[in-house]
């Protein structure tokens, strides 16, 4: 939703506080007039977001000069509260990698505001009629940001390297599906095979944050160092990477080729700046100290930014579950089912939503969050709810006998006891400590390691930790291959490191089958077998407030929740 001059918008925004500099405009002429309008204004009410309406009488100023103002030029500033680990798409599952590449790279079929397949880099696109293959036309007239052409041989490289093991790539490579084969049909056509049908493939080919095309060049002249110097054929190219402090883009003046749902020609911004601004508390202040333009809100200061009323807001359920505890089910005590499904009774979810959320959120009791397609709204009653009872029963059951004396459970002279991996997010180390008193309540005791995330994921993937603290953002079911299949397992983010057949050929289904109510059953499946194996104590699925300052045009947000920034430009 977007609060903004009087009028309510459905919207989404990708999680990012920007700070605009002006450019220099000429001075308007301007009348002013005392006007009574009836506004909407987004208020909260027991923690749910609402619309009321009053009436407000204020002095308007008008622009009435007719001396043209020119867009072009100035500075937007992203603050990111982490440092990527790498630049290079295809080699880094971090969701703030894919972010900064929506601006660097564009996507071979994009999806306009309407959630329409239309023309990206690929003007047309056509499938065999046993679905297998599918062949592309490539847009004339591109070229990467090095002045070297895009073609069709360039696309082929592009996805040959995201699958090549070597380059190991945790989620790029998977998207493309069961790839048989992809060859060059003429400079600028290419044809890919699969093995079978894959119903994802069109949907994932509009993701430019993983699939952009590489410079072959740049791949050549780079080598190991491209994830500190990528070059693609967006709106914007690499500029700087001072590590700690900033990564800036800047403005592509050849840029003739972006999708029909926003203008043709070069974007107006001059340079993208992405700031590193680790503590919350300081992007607030800055925000409200001018420096920043849009903000991610805290939620202590959602209130009273809606109540200052200065400022116009989006806000939107995430799309993805915010936060989850993971259990590494070949680490003890969790290799025990009982145990895992005992934690997801000891944890009250809706404590956490209301104290580390300040209730903007919602308790989530499967893998999928319900701002997804194929959410299945059965999951709530079918997974388990805080019950301290029902917990000590199963750890009673599974042999964990309560030491008065310790408060602590033990098992053959063993106490119940392990460390969760955690990363310095606010929100999440605050529910960390919400958890481990929930835990303790129990008899379990809980340690809280915490590690930069980037060393995080690492460290989950090779299989160190016993729990951890996780969430996604991504705009389709098909996480539940990335996050569970077993073929991901080490490379990937199935940091579960869980193994199950069964699991494996349901997600299978879930990609192979084309019809969707016979996909959304088998998503059904899929949510009941994860909560019976209890490999996750889902947590909740935040509302993202973004507050905006007053000097930012024509910035849009996409359906799949990130901003385009295209036609964006500076009004002062």
């Amino acid at each position: 939703m977007k609060h903004k001059n009087g009028a309510i918008v459905i919207g989404l925004l990708a999680i990012a506080s920007l700070v605009l500099s002006a450019c220099a405009t000429p001075t308007p002429e301007v009348v002013e007039k005392v006007v009574t309008q009836v506004v909407k204004e987004t208020v909260i009410v027991e923690s749910t977001p609402q619309v009321i309406e009053k009436e407000v009488t204020k002095l308007v100023e008008k622009v009435v000069t007719a001396t043209p103002v020119s867009k072009t030029g100035g500075t937007w500033t992203i603050s990111i509260s982490e440092e990527p680990e790498t630049l290079d798409l295809q080699k880094s599952a971090m969701a703030l990698t894919a972010s900064i590449w929506r601006y660097l790279g564009d996507p071979l079929i994009a999806k306009d505001f309407n959630g329409e397949y239309v023309s990206g880099l690929a003007t047309s696109w056509e499938a065999s009629e046993d679905g297998l293959t599918w062949t592309f036309t490539l847009r004339e007239g591109v070229t990467f940001h090095d002045g070297t052409p895009l073609d069709a041989a360039a696309v082929v490289q592009t996805f040959e390297r995201a699958l090549d093991p070597e380059i190991n790539s945790p989620i790029a490579g998977s998207l493309l599906g069961p790839v048989e084969s992809i060859e060059v049909t003429s400079d600028l056509s290419f044809a890919l095979t699969l093995n079978e049908p894959f119903a994802p493939f069109l949907e994932n080919l509009t993701d430019s944050g993983r699939l952009s095309i590489l410079s072959p060049a740049a791949i050549e002249a780079s080598g190991k160092d491209l994830g500190r110097q990528p070059v693609s054929t967006g709106p914007w190219m690499f500029k700087e990477w001072v590590t700690a402090d900033h990564i800036t883009l800047v403005r592509n003046p050849d840029y003739n080729w972006a999708s029909e749902f926003v203008h043709q020609g070069p974007v107006y911004i001059q340079e993208l700046v992405f700031r590193i601004i680790p503590e919350p508390a300081t992007a607030m202040a800055a925000f409200e100290a001018g420096e920043l333009s849009q903000l991610s809100l805290p939620a202590s200061d959602v209130q009273r930014i809606l109540d200052s009323g200065l400022y116009e807001m989006f806000y939107y359920l995430r799309k993805g579950v915010g936060l989850f505890m993971e259990f590494n089910v070949t680490a003890a005590p969790f290799d025990d089912v009982a145990v895992r499904e005992a934690l997801n009774y000891a944890v009250d979810k809706q404590t956490v939503v209301d104290v580390a959320l300040e209730g903007l959120g919602e308790a989530t009791y499967g893998p999928l969050a319900p701002s997804l397609r194929g959410y299945w709204d059965g999951i709530v009653d079918y997974a388990p709810h805080y019950d301290p009872a029902k917990a000590a029963e199963l750890l009673d059951k599974a042999g964990w006998v309560l030491n008065e004396a310790t408060g602590v459970r033990e098992k053959d002279g063993e106490p119940l006891s392990f460390v969760l991996f955690n990363a310095p997010i606010s929100t999440w180390e605050s529910s960390a400590q919400l958890i481990q008193a929930q835990l303790k309540e129990a008899g379990v005791s809980m340690e809280i390691q915490t590690f930069e995330f980037g060393t995080l994921l690492e460290k989950l993937k090779a299989g160190e930790q016993q729990a951890h603290l996780m969430g996604y953002t991504y705009a389709t079911p098909d996480i539940v291959y990335l996050w569970f299949h077993s073929s991901n397992i080490g490379s990937g983010l199935t940091l579960s490191h869980y193994n199950n057949p069964e699991l494996d050929r349901l997600i299978v289904d879930s990609r192979t089958v084309t019809d969707w109510p016979q996909r959304t059953e088998i998503y059904k499946d899929i949510q009941k077998l994860i909560v019976d194996e209890a490999l996750w104590v889902p947590i909740y699925t935040q509302y993202y407030y973004i507050a905006i300052q007053s000097n930012a045009a024509d910035a849009n947000v996409h359906p799949d929740g990130y901003m385009i920034l295209n036609d964006a430009y500076l009004t002062e």
